[in-house]
């Protein structure tokens, strides 16, 4: 029994030396893939979702991450979100990439661009797009982030201001065009927003350094076209700048002749975005003194910011056309447009004095009351714009003191062309108000009663034309020649000193002797047509008298 178990236990230990070597090396194989296993998840960096609108020439497995045309990291998957609203795109990214991923990290995609930057991304055309990381700041645990349509207009960590420009009007304007100061390119609209409820542009601007000194809080900003066209009073005025504004256009900047420079801006501050250089000019004067017109003609042509002249010289500018406010308008203005202007003082036609605003209201109430009155007329008959012009009228009516709110009105009449329109309007008016029948029967009675006239006019000219023709008549002249001849044969006899003329002197002076005797009879018959038969009374009728 002794001898059978240790035989036993000797043939165990000899079994297990008999084990073969090649096992050794799947077991090394897998001792060194599990080593590298670890080794590959200890050291890869994290994994971010990048979320796109579309996954244009993104594919898993061959498009990079690059950071300055330096690979880290590569797309592992491209699917589409669970709400289908966007694609998602999965990037694996490299060992010791964790600290490039932060809260202001900004992914795009390069791809060929033409833009206000210029021509751009012109190698991917062979080696295909990729994807570009702007490291951020500070590392932070984000991993899901935006990918944008555009790369960002200014490099990270560049000196210089953050700005904003906000405008109302139809100022289009890119992300990425350039800020232009005097030709130079200074910086870049960043971004652009739209707020629907003040419905307004927000534009975001960054000015580096050191041009961003030369923003203060009097600095304006004006669209950058390539042509500027200005019809004025004075004639056209056409400025062509180069082809680059031409093409891009962009925002300029700088501060009104005469303005002092003010302090230096800060990082955030809002800036009026203007349409054209002429409108920053003309909006420049901080100093206003309003008032409400009341107009009763058209308002077409006239607009916000239309100047408003006093014999030629611009004193100030429209401010709202119409003008309606919380107010009752009838009582006031008879259903007339109101519109809001503002006299500036500030401007160089009234640099000949430093009144107050409280002295300015009163000398413009006396003013008006000497007939000053305000009048809506053209200014530009090619496009129809209209102006406000300030002069006085020596017949205008009593000024009576009228507000509209907290604004005082500024008198105001009908201009020239008002007037003789609303004489015709009331003329036409007028006409209508004829009976055409009646006067259209009187008409033609009158013309039948000329008609009746002309023929008996023609029958005369006939009867005359007859008469002249008779042989008579045609002897007239030479008869009438026969008795002048005798006429003055007669007249050669009575001389001064001849018999017959004495005699013709004596009957005369008899005739008149006759004349006067007659005179005192014919003045009696005519006080007293009875005095042949009663005789002429010898007195006037006794006046009894009362007693005594």
């Amino acid at each position: 029994m002794t001898d059978d178990n240790g035989q036993t236990a000797q043939l165990s230990r000899a079994g297990w030396l008999r084990v073969s070597p090649v096992w050794l090396i799947p077991l090394i194989a897998a001792l060194i893939g599990m080593w590298l296993l670890y080794d590959t998840f200890a050291n890869r960096g994290p994994v971010i979702k990048l979320h796109m609108d579309a996954a244009q020439s993104i594919q898993a497995g061959k498009t990079q991450l690059k950071v300055r045309s330096v690979s880290v990291g590569h797309v592992t998957d491209v699917s589409l979100a669970s709400d289908y609203q966007d694609a998602v795109i999965t990037v694996q990214m490299d060992s010791d990439t964790a600290k490039l991923i932060g809260d202001d990290s900004r992914f795009w995609v390069v791809k060929p661009r033409v833009g206000p930057q210029g021509i751009s991304g012109l190698n991917t055309i062979l080696s295909g797009a990729y994807l570009q990381l702007r490291p951020a700041g500070e590392p932070s645990g984000k991993r899901r982030f935006k990918v944008q349509d555009t790369p960002p207009a200014v490099p990270a960590n560049q000196p210089g201001k953050s700005l904003q420009l906000v405008t109302s009007g139809n100022n289009r304007l890119s992300v990425g065009d350039p800020i232009v100061y005097q030709g130079r390119n200074v910086g870049r609209l960043v971004d652009s927003r739209f707020s629907v409820g003040k419905r307004q542009t927000v534009y975001k601007l960054f000015i580096r350094k050191p041009y961003s000194k030369l923003i203060t809080d009097r600095t304006q900003f004006w669209m950058r076209s390539g042509i500027q066209f200005h019809l004025g009073s004075q004639g056209a005025d056409v400025q062509v700048g180069s082809l680059e504004s031409m093409l891009v256009g962009g925002v300029t900047f700088g501060v009104a002749k005469g303005v002092k420079a003010g302090k230096p801006a800060e990082n955030g501050d809002r800036f009026k975005l203007y349409a054209t250089h002429n409108a920053a000019k003309q909006d420049r004067y901080d100093r206003r003194i309003k008032y409400v017109m009341l107009v009763d003609q058209s308002v077409r042509g006239l607009s916000d910011g239309a100047p408003v002249n006093y014999r030629g010289l611009r004193v100030g500018t429209v401010e709202k056309v119409p003008f309606y406010r919380n107010f009752h308008l009838e009582r006031f203005s008879e259903l007339k447009i109101p519109i809001l202007i503002a006299i500036e003082p500030q401007r160089p036609s009234l640099g000949w004095t430093d009144w107050s605003d409280a002295e300015w209201r009163q000398k413009n109430r006396r003013f008006f009351k000497h007939g000053l009155r305000a009048t809506v007329k053209s200014s530009n008959l090619l496009t129809g714009s209209k102006l406000v012009s300030l002069n006085f009228d020596q017949n205008a009516p009593p000024y009576e003191t009228k507000r509209i709110g907290k604004y005082p009105v500024f008198p105001s009449e009908p201009s020239q062309i008002a007037s003789i329109q609303k004489q015709l309007s009331d003329l036409m008016y007028q006409l209508n108000d004829l009976d055409a029948k009646a006067l259209a029967n009187q008409v033609k009675g009158t013309v039948g009663e000329a008609n009746k006239t002309l023929k008996q006019v023609h029958q005369m000219s006939r009867r005359i034309n007859r008469l002249l023709a008779q042989r008579d008549t045609k002897q007239l002249p030479a008869k009438l020649n026969q008795t002048l001849k005798q006429l003055r044969t007669t007249l050669e006899g009575f001389q001064h000193d001849s018999p017959a003329y004495k005699q013709l002197n004596d009957t005369l002076n008899r005739l008149d002797q006759v004349l006067g005797n007659v005179a005192p009879l014919s003045r009696t018959l005519r006080d007293q047509p009875n005095a042949l038969i009663f005789g002429r009374p010898e007195g006037e009728d006794p006046i009894p008298r009362a007693s005594h």
